[in-house]
C-alpha cells in the first residue's frame, strides 16, 4: 500500500473550511482572508519568516473555537450568529459590544414575554465577560495544542495563542499591547476584519471603519498602509479563492505529512469536532475504532482500512455547520433545523475535498456515511449499489456508537439494545448485514452469522487489483500504481477472473460496480 505523502497546507484548507462553517462566515473566507493578509505582507516587505506566520495564522485562526462551544451556546443561544455579529464588531467599543450581546440574548429568549426578555437581558449583560474570558482563553490554547500536533513551529503556536489580542491593549485573555502583540496577529486580525466589514458594508464603509479602529484594534501604521492600498489589496476578494491558489502563497518549502503526520492530523480534527458538547467527547475516535476493527475482520484492503478509519476521524466535520443550540435542545428539530443538520455530509466531503490523493477516498467515505442500502439514509438517497464495503462499515459503526451515546433528546441504550437496534435496521434492509455483524463482533457482542467472506474469495490484493482495473488502468499501470511487478499483477489478474466467473476487464467492472466495490 503506497504511503501518502500531504502537503500540510491541503490539511490547513480543509480545518479552514471547518472554521468558516462553526464561525458562520461566508464561503472561502479563511481562504480570501490568507489571501489579502499576504498581500499585506508583501506590501509591507516582511521577511519569509513573519510571511509563514502570517499565513499559518489567516487558515488557522479560528481551530481553537469549539472548546466550551455547549457553555456558550448556553449563555448566548446560537454561537454562529453570534460569531457573526462579532466579526463585525468593535470588541473594544462598549457600546458596540453590548449591542451585539443583546441581540444574541433577545434571539435565545425570543419566546419569552416582553419583561422576561428584558430581565433576561440584563442578568446576561451582567454575566457575560464572566462567561466569555475563560472560553476565549481555552478557544487560545486549544488553537495552541491543535497547532502542536500539526507539527507547527513554536512560533506560529504562540501566534495562535493571541487571536483575540488588540494593539490598544483592550483585547483578550490577556490584554497585551503594542509590539507585545505579534506582527502576524496584527495583520491577520486587520485582514480578517476587512473581509467581514467589506463583505457586510462594501469597500467605502469598510474603509471608513477600518479607519476609525486605528489606533484601536489596528496597529495605526499598519491601517494606514492597509488604507493606502485598500482598492488593490481589495481586488477580487468578492470570489472564491481556489486550491491552487492557496498553495501558491505558502511559503516555500512546503511542508510534508508522512503517513504518521497525517493520521496525527485526522484524530486533531476528530478532537476538534467532538469538543463542542460533552456528550460528543470521543465519539470520532470511537467511531473509528469499530470501523478499522471490522474492516480488518472484513478481510477488506490495507488502503480501505486507513481511509475508513480517517473517514471516521472526520465524519462529522458538517455538523460545525449547525448551531450547538440546536444539537443541545431535548425536543425535536424544527424541518429547517433538519434540513440543515441532513446536509453536514456534504459539508464534511467540501471541507475534505481540498486533500486530494487519498483524501477522496476519505471525503467520500464521509459523504456516504448516513445513507442507507434502500435509500432512506441521507443527503444524497443513494442505494447500495453506491455504497462500497468499506461505506458499509463505517455507516454502521457510526450507527453503533451513536446508539450507545446519551443525547439531549434520548437516553443511551446498552450495547445489547444497541445490537438489536442495527440488526433491525438489517432486517429492514436499511444496513448491510456482513457490516453490522462485523461491526457487532468487534464490539464484543454474541455473532449471529459467520464471519463476512470476501467477495467470491478474493484476497485483499485482489480486490485493489480488481478497482483498479475497473477504472481503467492497465495490468502495468496497476502493478506501478500498487508497486508490484507487472507479472505478479498480472496473475492476480487471471486469478480473480476465474474467481468471479469473467474473462474480459469490462465484465470485472460490471461486477466491481454491482457489488459496491468500485472506489467513488
Amino acid at each position: 500500500m503506497p504511503a501518502p505523502a500531504v502537503r500540510r497546507a491541503d490539511f490547513l484548507m480543509a480545518l479552514a473550511y471547518a472554521t468558516d462553517l462553526a464561525t458562520g462566515q461566508s464561503r472561502d473566507f479563511a481562504l480570501r482572508s490568507c489571501v489579502l493578509a499576504m498581500r499585506i505582507a508583501d506590501i509591507a516587505k516582511l521577511d519569509l519568516g513573519t510571511r509563514r506566520n502570517v499565513y499559518h495564522q489567516a487558515l488557522l485562526r479560528y481551530i481553537g473555537c469549539n472548546a466550551d462551544t455547549h457553555i456558550l451556546a448556553s449563555a448566548f443561544g446560537d454561537e454562529i450568529a453570534l460569531r457573526q455579529d462579532l466579526a463585525r464588531t468593535d470588541m473594544g467599543n462598549h457600546s458596540q459590544l453590548v449591542d451585539t450581546f443583546v441581540r444574541a440574548f433577545t434571539r435565545l429568549f425570543a419566546n419569552q414575554p416582553a419583561a422576561e426578555v428584558a430581565k433576561a437581558v440584563q442578568q446576561g449583560l451582567a454575566e457575560a465577560l464572566n462567561v466569555s474570558v475563560p472560553i476565549l482563553a481555552g478557544h487560545c490554547e486549544v488553537a495552541q495544542r491543535i497547532g502542536e500536533r500539526l507539527g507547527l513551529s513554536k512560533e506560529i503556536r504562540e501566534n495562535l495563542g493571541q487571536l483575540y489580542e488588540r494593539w490598544d491593549g483592550r483585547g483578550l485573555p490577556h490584554g497585551l499591547k503594542g509590539d507585545a502583540v505579534r506582527p502576524a496577529v496584527r495583520i491577520v486580525t486587520l485582514a480578517q476584519d476587512a473581509i467581514a466589514l467589506f463583505e457586510a458594508y462594501g469597500l467605502d464603509e469598510m474603509k471608513r471603519m477600518i479607519g476609525e479602529r486605528a489606533g484601536g484594534a489596528y496597529e495605526p501604521e499598519l491601517a494606514e498602509l492597509f488604507l493606502a492600498h485598500a482598492d488593490e489589496l481589495l481586488k477580487g476578494m468578492d470570489r472564491p479563492v481556489d486550491h491552487q491558489t492557496i498553495l501558491d502563497l505558502e511559503p516555500q518549502p512546503p511542508a510534508m505529512l508522512d503517513e504518521d503526520a497525517c493520521e496525527e492530523a485526522y484524530l486533531a480534527i476528530a478532537d476538534m469536532i467532538d469538543m463542542r458538547m460533552p456528550f460528543t467527547f470521543g465519539h470520532s475516535r470511537a467511531v473509528a475504532n469499530l470501523a478499522d476493527a471490522a474492516c480488518r475482520q472484513m478481510g477488506l484492503p490495507a488502503s480501505d482500512i486507513r481511509a475508513v478509519r480517517w473517514a471516521a476521524y472526520t465524519h462529522d466535520i458538517g455538523e460545525l455547520a449547525v448551531p450547538v443550540a440546536t444539537w443541545m435542545r431535548a425536543g425535536p428539530m424544527t424541518t429547517r433545523e433538519t434540513d440543515a443538520a441532513r446536509l453536514h455530509p456534504y459539508h464534511g466531503e467540501r471541507a475534505l475535498a481540498s486533500l486530494g490523493g487519498e483524501g477522496r477516498s476519505v471525503a467520500a467515505l464521509v459523504l456516504r456515511h448516513h445513507e442507507r442500502l434502500d435509500g432512506s439514509g441521507y443527503h444524497r438517497y443513494v442505494r447500495g449499489s453506491d455504497l462500497s464495503p468499506a461505506a458499509r462499515v463505517l455507516a454502521a459503526a457510526e450507527a453503533f456508537q451513536t446508539a450507545r451515546e446519551a443525547r439531549p433528546h434520548r437516553a443511551a441504550l446498552g450495547d445489547a439494545a444497541a445490537a438489536a437496534k442495527l440488526r433491525a435496521a438489517v432486517r429492514d434492509g436499511r444496513l448491510c448485514a456482513d457490516a453490522v455483524e462485523a461491526v457487532l463482533a468487534v464490539a464484543g457482542q454474541p455473532a449471529r452469522r459467520q464471519a463476512a467472506e470476501r467477495p467470491a474469495g478474493l484476497t485483499a490484493r485482489e480486490i485493489e487489483v480488481l478497482r483498479l482495473i475497473a477504472a481503467g488502468l492497465t495490468a502495468k499501470e496497476a502493478a506501478r500504481r500498487l508497486d508490484i511487478a507487472p507479472k505478479t499483477a498480472d496473475h492476480h489478474i487471471q486469478n480473480l477472473y476465474s474467481k468471479i466467473g469473467v474473462t474480459t476487464r469490462a465484465a470485472a467492472a460490471l461486477y466491481a460496480l454491482e457489488r459496491g466495490l468500485v472506489e467513488h
